[in-house]
């Protein structure tokens, strides 16, 4: 999910910060057995957040466990046992990956495209392998994506929300996948919600390069090349609206296997991604001292 979607580690408790460490590692350990160890190289925080919200609304307990790690042989660390949860998210990371390099090949040029192109061929059996484990959410998420490209090309079309809506409902299908009724809906809510966060996010921090490099992006049609400082805060603002139904969903969630989960949760959605709106915004409206942050 692009990196955006991070705990804010000084609210976190010592516990919860080996939770949220735990899982991580736990996912690194599941790409490796489910999409081959090359896929572990695509890992990142962000999947963290998929799977504490998975195994929650599953009642899926973690099984932790000390493990020495070759990047870091000194000191045993915790892990999260493999587990279906865990499986589907490496399933997931490798197809989202899937849809970002297909992305850059399609938006990017130069050293980027050619960047793409070799990820393809590196993270090959990983996009594979999972494709073949989910080729009906696969092909939904084509079917966004497809979606997308159609509206990023209008020219005409001076809105944000409009394609921020389409990724957020790309990720209420990664969320929501396997699920039925009141799980669903709330892994859809708040999948939909984080997903049109992601967009509106994403755009903000590339603007500068995007206007540069004369690529698409939704904040050059609505607010111009160059936002004042009035556009930067409705957005800041149109940022933390976007938050509030995840924050709904996340209330009607009552039952967590482990404390930890809740905390880490709600460290994202009431923290974390405001945190990291904040450091976007400052990065653009002061470029030397969000670059210092």
């Amino acid at each position: 999910m692009f990196g955006y979607v991070r705990v804010h580690a000084p609210d976190l408790r010592l516990c919860e910060w080996d939770c949220y460490r735990a899982y991580y590692c736990g996912l690194c350990k599941a790409m490796g057995s489910c999409t081959g160890q090359c896929s572990r190289l695509s890992l990142s925080y962000d999947f963290v957040f998929l799977a504490a919200v998975r195994c929650s609304l599953a009642g899926e307990k973690p099984e932790p466990k000390k493990f020495r790690c070759l990047l870091h042989p000194l000191r045993r660390r915790l892990k999260v046992q493999k587990s279906p949860q865990l499986s589907y998210c490496a399933d997931a990371s490798a197809l989202l990956l899937a849809a970002k390099i297909e992305d850059d090949l399609q938006d990017e040029r130069g050293f980027r495209r050619l960047r793409a192109w070799f990820r393809r061929l590196f993270f090959h059996k990983a996009v594979r392998v999972a494709k073949k484990r989910y080729p009906e959410l696969y092909q939904k998420i084509n079917v966004h994506l497809a979606r997308l490209h159609e509206i990023e090309k209008d020219e005409t079309l001076q809105s944000a929300d409009t394609p921020a809506e389409v990724f957020g409902n790309l990720l209420a299908d990664i969320f929501s996948e396997g699920f039925e009724g009141g799980q669903a809906r709330i892994a859809a809510a708040i999948g939909n919600a984080v997903g049109r966060w992601i967009y509106l996010a994403d755009a903000a921090d590339d603007l500068a390069q995007d206007v540069k490099k004369k690529r698409y992006n939704p904040l050059v049609q609505l607010f111009g090349p160059t936002p004042e400082a009035a556009d930067w805060e409705s957005l800041q603002t149109g940022l933390t609206a976007t938050l509030v139904p995840a924050r709904r969903a996340f209330e009607l969630m009552d039952d967590f296997p482990t404390p930890e989960l809740r905390e880490l949760i709600a460290n994202i959605l009431y923290v974390g991604l405001p945190k990291m709106s904040e450091k976007i915004i400052c990065k653009n409206q002061n470029p030397k001292k969000g670059d210092s942050q």
